[in-house]
């Protein structure tokens, strides 16, 4: 069977492409960043980090219980488990 196609911010995605939080994301795997799913606030402040849309984020620690070790670019960056819940990534 064919996988049902959407569109996302002018983008087509079939089902195997839908995003997740990066809080789910296991350590060790690279995924690119979608959108932040809540407030302009949190928008800027990841944007001044260098995280948006489109960027490669390559997630080095995730225990589940605390923040996460990522690395955008060329830097590290840590962050917390609430913030990583509202970017979607595929």
């Amino acid at each position: 069977t064919k996988s049902k196609k959407t569109v996302r911010n002018g983008t087509p995605m079939t089902n195997d492409q839908n995003p997740m939080p990066l809080s789910a994301v296991p350590a060790g795997r690279t995924v690119v960043l979608r959108r932040v799913r809540k407030g302009h606030g949190l928008t800027s402040r990841l944007a001044a980090m260098g995280l948006v849309p489109g960027v490669a984020i390559a997630v080095h620690q995730n225990h589940r219980g605390g923040p996460l070790v990522v690395g955008v670019k060329e830097g590290r960056l840590m962050l917390g488990r609430g913030m990583a819940e509202k970017m979607a990534v595929e």
